[in-house]
């Protein structure tokens, strides 16, 4: 699958670029930022995304979670918070706790391709 990753940590970014690799799929790009992440989207078809909700400063990942839910294309949410749960205005999807394993990474990568 062509996957879109979002995640403001650059190692936690660089890790899931080596794990969805070892998986077999294909990187579309990796953004730190709502902006880089929609250039992306712009500019590249993607099957599915991974999506560090809170991102730096006091930004969210809400508006490509929009996006991304007004095109059809799954996604989940990634958090270090068990409780996250997004507000009103945001696309209800799957949540994968961080720090994220490899079985949950397939589990959901799985999930994703069943809806795509």
């Amino acid at each position: 699958m062509r996957i879109l990753v979002v995640e403001d940590e650059p190692l936690l970014a660089m890790l899931l670029e080596q794990n969805l690799s070892e998986l077999g799929h294909h990187l579309v790009g990796s953004a730190a930022t709502v902006d880089q992440a929609l250039a992306i989207l712009d500019e590249s078809s993607v099957d599915c995304a991974l999506l560090d909700f809170t991102l730096a400063g006091d930004a969210t990942s809400a508006p490509v979670a929009r996006r991304l839910a007004v095109e059809g294309t799954p996604f989940v949410y990634l958090s270090g918070h068990a409780s996250f749960e997004p507000d009103n205005d945001t696309p209800e999807a799957p949540l994968v706790t961080k720090p994220v394993s490899m079985d949950e990474l397939r589990i959901a990568l799985n999930d994703m391709a069943a809806l795509a």
